[in-house]
Formats: structure tokens, C-alpha cells, sequence
């Protein structure tokens, strides 16, 4: 047995305590401490103070103790493993566990070490008397605008697990639209990134062979093959690796141009011009705004407030620019539809919707009708987003290829004329 210096928390009053214990492990020391009505924060193991051989000798002083996994360079929190602490989260509170407790009992069993050591940290600053969403607000990487707010709110209402399975269901599905999103972009893409390698194989492998037979045939070749045969010829020497070092760059200024304030505003308003991604994306922040905006005002969060989370959350500048002109419009005593519907960049229907919500004074939940409809109809702009992208992309691949077997194919030809 060791004996451990531990910290915990009474679990009815609410004092802290620090003292000694012995246990065979600190799961160990949990459990006692748990039977006790105490809620585990730390603890640390004495040296020698362990139980002793025959000889006199600590039997845990070769014994090696179990270091805590810490998190990792590129570790992060999932969307699934927040959905999954919220629902959690809300169904023991629900259930009489205290807030301190839950999320004690939560950070023990995760086995995410960035989480655990997230949770730790808000256990701690609760136990120290600061409140749930400002513990939250700590952790920005975490626990977004939105998620705060939510938690903010349900803590003045007194309505904190409703508004956790609240937040839990929209991470659910925004979680199974992103699911979606990637879904149908998978195929094009493999589609895509084949072509590429097969016409890099072609150019670097294949051609080269053609092009030593066409040489000792001493032959002029047609313009096309002469195209393809000096392609070749770059990327086989050093221009293989210009080109590599230009994707590289061209990746890299690209990203560092849409995460700028310009760039940003520039490549959004692009992307809602396009023929049928343009659509999509305007469907997709549409269905945020209307589905935030009810989880929000139907949690207690005051309208204007709402308006500023929501501009942060619909991914889309030029949308969200559009919120944060309708919320001047409605500071100043206008209608939340009003606006909306002079921005131009809300479909009709919703603005419609909207304004009847407005009139029959039930705009929440008519915000969530609005959502439920918007997000069959992005379910549909997927179908037909894959339905015009896989033909697409196949049609790329074979003119691609097609254009270097044709031009490889046109002089041999020739040369059959000359046999002939």
C-alpha cells in the first residue's frame, strides 16, 4: 500500500481538503474518497512511505508508477467528443449530480489527454468559485462563442441541462452535415487525385519510352506529341520539383490569402457566385443562422446578443456581414425580417417565414421549421452537387489522359504511313 497526499472536495459542503491516505493505486484513492462523499482534484505519492518487505525494504520503490498520458503537438477536442461531454454532462445534472462532480467524473474517464487536462482545469477553477461559462470561456479552442453564451444563459435561467442537451443536439447535426459534406466531396477528389497520378506516371514513366523510339526514327513530330514529349522532359529534370515548390507556395499564399480580412470577404462573396457550390454555401450558413438563432432565443439569450453569436457562426463573411447590419437595423426598433430581406442574400422564403414569426410572436420556433426545411433542402444540394461532380470529374480524368495517349498514338501514325 502507498500512502497519498490528495486534495479533494466535499461533495455536500463544498470545502476542500487536503490530507494523507492510504491506497494501492490513486483509482484507488478515488474510490475511497468517492465512498467517503469527497470529489477528487489531486494527489501525489509519498516516498518510503509504502508497505515494506521481510527485509525492511519499500516494496514500491522499484514499482514503476503510472505517468499520465500528456496531450500531443497536434492534439485537439473532436466535434464528437464534445457532443458526447454535453450530453453527458446534462443528463447527470438532470439526474441530481452536482455540476463539480460531473465533470470530475467526466475528465476520469476521458480518454482524450488534451480533454482531460481541459476538464481538470475547469474543475479546478469551479471548485475555486468561478462560474461554469466563465471556466468555459478559458478555453476558446474548445468552447466557442456560442458554446459559452449557451452556458451563460442556461446559468441565470437555472436551466443548465436543457440548454446542454440543447447545445448537444446541434453539435449533432452540424456534426452529421459536415459527415455529409465530406461525404460527397470524397469521391471526386480520390477521382481527382488518381488522374493526377496516373498522368504523373504517364509523363515521368511512359512518355520517355515513346520519346527514344520517335528520336531513332529521326521523325517530326506533331505538335501535340512535341507538347507532351517537352512536358516531360521538364518535370523528369528539375522541373518536377518547381513544380512541386509552386503547388506548395500557391497552397500556402492561398490559405494565408482567405484567412485575411479582404481576402476573406473576397473568396466568400466568390464561392455564393458559383453555379451550384455558390447555392450550397448559402444554404448551409442559412441553416446555421436559423438553427442558432432558435437554440439562442429559445435558451434566454437576449436578441442582439444572439445576432452577434450567430455572425460568428455561419462560416460565411458576406452572410455574416448581412446579420451584423440587420442587428444596427434592430437596435434602432426595426423588424428582424426587414433587414434580412434588403441584404438580397436570404432566400425569400425564409425572410417569409421569418416575418409571419414575427407577427404571430412565435419567431423561435418558427426559426426552427425554417431550419428543418433549410437543412432537407442542403441534404438535396449534396445529392445534386455529388450527381454533377462525379461526372465531371471523370470527364477531367479521361480528356486529361485521353489528350496524352492521342498525342503519343499520332505519330506512330506516321510512322505506319512510312512502312506502308
Amino acid at each position: 500500500m502507498a500512502v497519498f497526499k490528495y486534495k479533494a472536495v466535499n461533495v455536500k459542503t463544498g470545502e476542500k481538503k487536503i490530507g494523507k491516505m492510504e491506497a494501492k493505486s490513486e483509482k484507488d484513492l478515488k474510490v475511497k474518497l468517492k465512498t467517503a462523499g469527497y470529489v477528487f482534484l489531486s494527489s501525489s505519492k509519498n516516498a518510503g512511505k509504502g508497505e515494506k518487505t521481510k527485509n525492511g525494504k519499500n516494496k514500491n520503490k522499484n514499482k514503476k508508477v503510472k505517468v499520465e498520458k500528456k496531450p500531443g503537438l497536434f492534439s485537439k477536442v473532436s466535434l464528437k467528443e464534445l457532443t458526447i461531454f454535453s450530453r453527458q454532462l446534462a443528463t447527470m445534472i438532470s439526474s441530481g449530480v452536482t455540476l463539480l462532480k460531473a465533470i470530475s467524473i467526466l475528465s476520469d474517464q476521458n480518454e482524450n489527454p488534451l480533454f482531460r487536462q481541459v476538464l481538470m482545469e475547469i474543475q479546478n477553477d469551479i471548485s475555486s468559485g468561478i462560474g461554469f461559462s466563465v471556466a468555459l470561456s478559458k478555453h476558446p479552442k474548445q468552447f466557442n462563442y456560442l458554446y459559452v453564451n449557451m452556458v451563460k444563459s442556461g446559468e441565470e435561467s437555472g436551466a443548465l441541462e436543457k440548454v446542454l442537451d440543447k447545445l448537444a443536439e446541434n453539435l449533432e447535426k452540424d456534426q452529421a452535415l459536415r459527415g455529409k459534406v465530406k461525404g460527397a466531396m470524397m469521391y471526386p477528389v480520390i477521382v481527382m487525385s488518381v488522374a493526377f497520378i496516373i498522368v504523373g506516371i504517364l509523363l515521368v514513366a511512359v512518355v520517355p519510352t515513346f520519346t527514344g523510339m520517335f528520336e531513332d526514327a529521326g521523325m517530326k513530330l506533331p505538335g501535340l506529341t512535341q507538347a507532351v514529349v517537352d512536358t516531360s522532359d521538364f518535370l523528369a529534370g528539375w522541373g518536377g520539383l518547381v513544380v512541386l515548390i509552386i503547388i506548395i507556395l500557391s497552397i500556402v499564399s492561398f490559405k494565408k490569402f482567405v484567412t485575411s480580412d479582404k481576402g476573406k470577404v473576397k473568396w466568400d462573396r466568390f464561392v455564393l457566385k458559383l453555379p451550384i457550390m455558390g447555392e450550397f454555401t448559402r444554404k448551409v450558413a442559412v441553416g446555421r443562422f436559423t438553427r442558432t438563432m432558435s437554440t439562442l432565443l429559445d435558451s434566454g439569450v437576449a436578441i442582439l446578443t444572439a445576432f452577434d453569436i450567430v455572425s460568428d457562426v455561419v462560416g460565411n463573411e458576406i452572410i455574416s456581414q448581412a446579420l451584423k447590419s440587420a442587428k444596427s437595423s434592430i437596435k434602432e426598433g426595426n423588424t428582424i425580417a426587414g433587414p434580412l430581406k434588403e441584404s438580397g442574400e436570404f432566400p425569400v422564403m425564409v425572410t417569409q417565414m421569418i416575418e409571419i414569426g414575427e407577427e404571430s410572436g412565435a419567431i423561435t420556433e418558427m426559426l426552427g421549421k425554417v431550419a428543418d426545411f433549410n437543412e432537407r433542402e442542403v441534404e438535396d444540394a449534396i445529392s445534386a452537387m455529388v450527381a454533377a461532380m462525379e461526372p465531371l470529374a471523370i470527364v477531367v480524368m479521361a480528356i486529361v489522359v485521353g489528350t496524352i495517349v492521342i498525342a503519343m498514338f499520332l505519330p506512330m501514325f506516321s510512322l505506319s504511313d512510312m512502312a506502308g
